[in-house]
């Protein structure tokens, strides 16, 4: 073989090389955006039932799923208006009771969007709230997740009637919720999502019957 000959074979290999690895990477990239898609939807359906009261802890996750509807101004709930088509909230009912889910996204954390599901029953009461996604600085922001705190409990049982409008806020800010040590931005995100969300259900028109509120 001339060198030239063998100048030839090795561009070559290293051609089929390059193809190869990059292949491989797009593959993996692949697969582990798809895995971590997966994930991400599991535990939001966990999440999901999370939320529901005492009375529906037996419904099947599959159940709630198949009682999503359309969300009417999703824009209102912290919603890009670009998607508004796609975003969907969930009607669950059991015997003569029912709960509503909204998804609700806020832009006003530290580390940007945080994303919150939202329960709220026929008496406009919250049944639940759990973070769903965020990005909050480990060892102070995380703290609105349930598995690291039970602050986020602390909306169980609320209706937007239950404090007063400037109660709907952080204690620094004159509010009835705590803050975290070192970190204030994160609930006072949260409060205000949840706010929102009560305020949402009280001026739209949703496919469920609310009786009265009462504070």
């Amino acid at each position: 073989m001339t060198p030239h000959q063998a100048m030839l074979c090795g561009a070559f290999a290293l051609g089929v090389f390059s193809l190869v690895t990059a292949g491989s990477v797009a593959l993996t990239r692949a697969v582990t955006a798809e895995r971590i898609a997966a994930h991400q939807q599991a535990y939001q359906h966990r999440q999901l039932q999370e939320v529901l009261p005492a009375p529906f802890v037996d419904i099947a996750v599959q159940t709630v799923l198949e009682s999503s509807f359309e969300l009417p101004s999703p824009e209102q709930l912290g919603h890009q208006a670009s998607q508004r088509d796609s975003q969907r909230g969930w009607h669950v009912q059991s015997g003569t009771r029912s709960v509503i889910i909204l998804p609700v996204v806020t832009r006003q954390g530290y580390n940007g969007e945080i994303q919150l599901l939202v329960g709220i029953d026929q008496q406009q009461r919250i049944t639940g709230v759990r973070v769903t996604q965020h990005q909050e600085t480990p060892g102070l922001g995380d703290d609105i997740e349930r598995q690291r705190s039970d602050w986020i409990t602390n909306f169980n049982g609320l209706g937007l009637n239950s404090l007063p409008p400037n109660g709907w806020a952080v204690r620094k800010d004159g509010g009835h919720f705590d803050a975290f040590t070192g970190a204030t931005i994160t609930p006072r995100a949260v409060v205000n999502a949840v706010h929102r969300a009560l305020n949402y259900v009280a001026d739209t028109d949703l496919p469920i019957t609310f009786e009265e509120p009462s504070p």
